[in-house]
């Protein structure tokens, strides 16, 4: 998955009204929206590692990098 991908996945998880919607790749990262904080918190779930972002630019960079870590 792109990064312009991510973004676009981001973009229509915000257009959900009074909605938390979560995405888990099992055994990877689970992936929170919540409009009522207006933030994504992104939990790696091998060490339980938890991380709010607040905008789309910086979550979809956490997800690229978790994503294609072979990219780096």
């Amino acid at each position: 998955m792109n990064i312009a991908e991510i973004k676009k996945m981001l973009s229509t998880l915000i257009q959900y009204e009074d909605s938390t919607i979560t995405h888990v790749i099992p055994g990877l990262i689970e992936l929170v929206y919540s409009k009522g904080i207006q933030s994504f918190q992104l939990t790696t779930l091998i060490d339980g590692n938890m991380s709010p972002y607040d905008d789309i630019d910086s979550a979809s960079e956490a997800l690229y990098i978790i994503l294609n870590p072979e990219g780096l």
